[in-house]
Formats: C-alpha cells, structure tokens, sequence
C-alpha cells in the first residue's frame, strides 16, 4: 500500500513536471519571443520534439522576424551607382541563428547545415569533422562549360537564364484585344492604348506589377510551378549550407505584404526566399575580414534557384537577377581605384558561377528527396515550419544528412579539366603526379581550394587562375598557329 501510494506520488509528480513543462513551452512559442524559446530548449531533451511542436517554433521564428525592426538591408554602395543588399546584423536573427544550430545539435535537424564546417557534436561523425567546409565538388576551383556540362548532364546555355518573351508575346496579345475592342465598341484605339500603358505603369508603381503578374499566371499555369521549383532550391541549398530560412514567398502579392521582402516601402519586390548569414553580415558590416568560405556560400545559394529550374525542366528561364546579384557582388570586391587592377574580372565571375552552379546541381541531386518534399509543402501553401519539417522528415526517411565526403573531384586534367566520380581517400586524389587536395586547406596545381583565410587568399587564388588561363590560351594560340601554317 504504502509503496503503491509512494509510486502514484510519483508518476504524479512527472505528470505534473511535464504538464509544467508544455505549458513554459507553450507561453514561450506563443510570445513569439525567439530568446525565451532559445531559454527553454537549453533545458530540454531537444531530440524529443515532435514535428507539431518543431512547426510551432519555426511559425514563431518566422512572426519575430517579419515584426522586427531590423528589415532593412545593410547596402554597400558600388561603383557605378550600383549596389547589393545584405541582411543587417540583428538582434532577432541572431537568436534566429542560434535556434537552428541549437536544434541542429540537439539532433532535431538532420539536414540543416549538412555541407557545414562541422558535423553537429550529435552525430556519430563529430569525431571525423574536417577544418573546413566539404563541398559536392572538391578539387580545382577552375569550373570550365565543359566540366559544367559533365556533371549536370546539361549544356551550357540550358544553365544560362534566357528571356522568355513573355513580355512581347503578351503585349501582341493585348494590341490584337485592343484592335477587337476598338472595332466592335467603337472606341477610338489610341485612347485605349494610352489608357492601358497608364494601368501597366500604375501596376508597377503601386503593386511592382502584382496585376500584370496574376495576369501571366492564369494565361501560364506553368509560371506558377515554375517560381516554386526555382525559390525551393535557393531555400534548400541554404538551408543545407546552415544558412538559417526566415521565410518564403511566391509571388509579388505575397511580397508586398512582408516586410522581409521590402513590402510596400520597396519599389521592386518579387518571389522570394530570406534567408541569414551571420558570418556574411559581419564580415560585410566590417567586424570581420570577409572569407572565402562566405563568397562560396553566396554563389552557391544565389545560383541554386538556376540549377533547380534546370534540373527540374530542362533549361533555366529565370534567375537573371540572381546572376545579376553575383556579378554584383564580386564586383563590390574589386579595389575601387581606377588604376587599381581588378581581382574579380568577367572570366573569373563567370567562373564563380559556373562554380556556384555545380556545387548546387550536385547538392539538389544528392538531395532530391529533400527538394522533392519541400516543393510538395510549397505547392500546398505550407509555411516555414511545413516546409523545415517536410525536408527532415525526407531526410530521416532517405538516410540523409551530414555529407561526410565530397560526391566527386575537378582535376586539372587537360585543357578543360575533368571531373572524376567519388572521393575514396578524404585527404588526397592522385592524378598522374599532382596531388589534388580537396578537404583542406591546401591547393590543386598551386590554386588554393579550401578554408577560412580572408580575402587575401582569395587575390592568391584568382592571380593562380589568371595565369594557369594565360598559359592554357598561350597553348592554344600555338596549336591553332600550328593549323595554319600546315599546307592546306
């Protein structure tokens, strides 16, 4: 009796301390308040979430941060009155960031920064973490067409974002409606045509042609899909770059009602993914020297939205900007003397992104099941919590996660390189008599590969590059020489 009253005291007491336990969990979701959410989950055995309350905590990471103050971007400006956009540093998202990397290594999120410096101390991998970052792609830095073409299956120009001509079929479209209109009311064309160019700038003024948009979707249900397909690879790559998502949105409506996209206090607002690099935004804010591994992220991350619209349809028709945005970007990094000599010239940008495109081809594919569960949430509308629940939930099913090695090497083979399937040794490929190192921070044929240097190992890189290019188009010109001074 006494033990049995003993053991009801018990189980009383832990259903009591639970009780107390979801209700301080509650409160702390409910008041949006990343920081107390952050408080509790210190004190908790975070791998027993469930995806109910996982979902719970990302809708009030994504509340606090469309509330924030801080929405704004920090602006760089550029040369040529030009100038690319940084999340600020900020209070909320910092907290953002430390909730991710919290539940990342509680062991709740599996995939969240799975192409990360470290593997999360939960995993039974921690004890192999490398010193650096371990991309799809190890090796050479130096992404020629040709490399490009082998891994993703797909020529060039089908990774090169082309103009749709929607604009000039719609406006053909819209001058014949006219022209009927005209003719059977009797209205007088021209005004009808000055009446409309009014609307179609109204729409970009007020709505940044929200109007015309909704317009091309019904005429283009594929439009639709296709927008979907495109964020939901730049928000995988971050996400598996452990880049923390804050939200997503697919069309300019959406846009113009969250502050995170600019809302109705930007001209321009569009389709998008928001997402947080605190590395980033401290090295741009000028607290720390800004890193290779930084520019690496970035190109992957902008260039992903491309290769999932390739992937997914066989060529890239959006992600113009995103390329724009790259340029930009490096741009911004060149001396701002004229006389000075340009570290990031147009060859070497386009390398970037050809880099940027391969390294996020490779993780979309290794990732498919992920990618293919986060559309599905986006398509039914589903929120930032349904989409980060939908992508562990694939990852957990498929065996995904951590990526222990890279899934291949560029060898600086030949006048266009090659790139060779598997990684067998993680320190060391041979080929031929060059050691091609992809995991540390080493270099490939004296071209640095990996780690956190700051931007002067970057200058070390792109001078290497600049004269391994030099004497590849030097060899060239000899053999093409060679070919006409033979008899014809």
């Amino acid at each position: 009796m006494t033990m049995s009253r003993h053991g009801d005291g018990v189980n009383g007491n832990r259903s009591s301390d639970a009780l107390r336990s979801l209700d301080e969990f509650d409160k702390a979701v409910q008041s949006n308040n990343l920081q107390s959410i952050v408080n509790y989950l210190e004190t908790q055995d975070i791998s027993s979430l469930t995806d109910a309350q996982l979902q719970s905590i990302f809708d009030a990471i994504e509340i606090a941060t469309a509330e924030s103050d801080a929405n704004t971007v920090n602006t760089r400006l550029l040369e040529e009155a030009k100038a690319v956009e940084f999340r600020s540093l900020d209070r909320v998202r910092a907290q953002m960031t430390k909730l991710y990397l919290l539940l990342r290594e509680g062991g709740r999120l599996q995939a969240f920064g799975a192409i990360a410096r470290q593997a999360p101390k939960s995993s039974r991998f921690s004890s192999e973490n490398p010193p650096g970052p371990i991309y799809p792609a190890a090796g050479s830095k130096i992404v020629t067409p040709t490399i490009l073409e082998d891994i993703s299956g797909m020529e060039m120009i089908n990774l090169t974002p082309q103009p749709t001509n929607m604009l000039l079929y719609g406006g053909a479209a819209l001058a014949v409606l006219e022209g009927v209109i005209s003719l059977y009311f009797h209205i007088n064309f021209n005004l009808l045509v000055a009446f409309t160019l009014l609307l179609a700038v109204a729409d970009q003024v007020l709505v940044s042609g929200a109007v015309f948009e909704t317009a091309l979707r019904m005429v283009l249900p594929e439009m639709t899909t296709r927008i979907t397909k495109h964020e939901a690879g730049h928000f995988l790559c971050a996400y598996l770059l452990g880049c923390p998502v804050e939200g997503v949105v697919l069309s300019t409506w959406a846009a113009l009602q969250d502050g995170r996209f600019g809302g109705r206090s930007t001209r321009a607002v569009s389709a998008g993914t928001s997402y947080y690099d605190l590395d980033m935004s401290e090295q741009i804010s000028g607290l720390k020297p800004l890193t290779r591994d930084s520019i690496d992220r970035y190109s992957i991350i902008v260039m992903g939205g491309i290769a999932a619209e390739a992937l997914e349809f066989g060529r890239a028709d959006g992600g113009a900007g995103d390329e724009e945005a790259l340029v930009r970007f490096l741009r911004s990094l060149n001396p701002r003397s004229n006389n000075s000599v340009k570290a990031w010239t147009p060859e070497l940008i386009r390398n970037q992104a050809r880099w940027g495109a391969t390294q996020a081809v490779l993780l979309l594919k290794e990732y498919k099941p992920c990618y293919d569960a986060l559309v599905d949430a986006l398509e039914r509308g589903g929120d930032l919590g349904s989409c980060v629940v939908a992508i562990e939930n694939a990852a957990k099913r498929e065996g995904l996660g951590w990526l222990r090695k890279p899934l291949g090497t560029i060898l600086e083979d030949g006048e266009f390189g090659k790139w060779v399937v598997g990684y067998e040794n993680p320190d060391v490929i041979r080929n031929g008599e060059s050691d091609v190192v992809g995991t540390t921070n080493g270099s490939t044929n004296g071209v640095p590969t990996y780690g956190e240097d700051p931007i002067t190992s970057t200058e070390e890189f792109l001078q290497k590059y600049r004269e391994q290019m030099e004497k590849k188009l030097q060899s060239i010109d000899e053999q093409l020489a060679e070919l006409d001074s033979k008899p014809k």
